[in-house]
């Protein structure tokens, strides 16, 4: 398969807007229905320590639900081959100038009647491994409506000042003195954003999933280690509901990594849904 090139236009848009989006009609880097076949796959997975790291919320209706499943490509072919094959790796050379690798890979489900996410940068929460910059490929598995909570942004809030209560949770004030744009997707297509660009989501109101694939990246001038070693923090601060101690602290890891994402504050109480994902329809 022949890489996708970006063009000027593109690459200044990025640039300009610190975000992208790329139909998946246009890069034919994977299809929805893979995609899809991949979560259903991934969502299914048992608990299991030391491994891929499921977490979950406390919906709407108060159910506890599979929120997020993060630290997989490791045990997943298909999604190891998109997220670190060279077609994708090729398109991130193109935003950022130089080789990158893989940082961080996570699903996020937003299951019937999940919570949105609060408004945030995601630089706050990397950080502690190193100062820099990081690129994300947000890539959709279901349609991302307004009824669903497709995400929104902050055009250029990449280059702004921005006022934060705590970690990367943007205050009040700055997030309504703002213009947020939404940004609906539709299955495989790609929605590519820098760690410092303001975003949020809203709440699912409806009875079917919204979910995606978010590969963050580091230039290979940062270190060739790093993802490890965010795993191995994340896993001893914030691990996934399953692996808490019940008598241990986890609040430097509540404040480190839990500013923004709905997790599930108990995990006495937290296990896996038994709401199962419907078939995605391609149209």
């Amino acid at each position: 398969m022949s890489s996708y090139q970006l063009s000027h236009d593109q690459l200044e848009e990025y640039h300009k807007n610190g975000f992208l989006t790329v139909k998946a009609k246009e890069h034919n880097l994977v299809t929805g229905l893979e995609l899809q076949k991949w979560a259903n796959e991934i969502y299914s997975w048992p608990k299991e320590r030391g491994k891929w790291m499921p977490y979950n919320e406390i919906n709407e209706k108060g159910e506890s639900q599979l929120m997020r499943t993060e630290c997989f490509v490791d045990y997943h072919a298909g999604l190891k081959a998109l997220l670190c094959g060279e077609e994708l790796g090729s398109v991130m050379r193109q935003l950022a100038g130089h080789d990158m690798l893989l940082f961080k890979d996570k699903i996020n489900y937003k299951g019937p009647n999940g919570n949105g996410f609060l408004a945030h940068t995601d630089a706050p929460a990397y950080d502690h491994i190193g100062e820099i910059n990081h690129i994300t490929a947000n890539i959709c598995v279901d349609d991302a409506t307004k009824e669903n909570g497709y995400l929104e942004v902050v055009p250029g809030s990449h280059n702004m000042k921005i006022d934060f209560l705590s970690g990367g949770h943007i205050t009040p004030e700055w997030e309504a003195s703002h213009e947020w744009v939404p940004v609906p997707l539709q299955p495989g297509d790609i929605l590519f954003f820098g760690s410092h660009l303001a975003h949020r989501s809203g709440t699912n109101r409806t009875n079917t999933f919204r979910s995606m694939v978010y590969a963050t990246y580091h230039s290979t001038a940062d270190g060739l280690d790093l993802r490890q070693k965010y795993y191995e923090h994340r896993r001893i601060v914030f691990p996934p509901d399953h692996e808490r101690d019940v008598n241990q602290d986890y609040e430097a890891g509540w404040k480190r990594y839990g500013f923004a994402a709905p997790f599930a504050p108990n995990s006495k109480t937290a296990k896996l849904s038994d709401i199962k994902r419907p078939a995605l329809e391609i149209k």
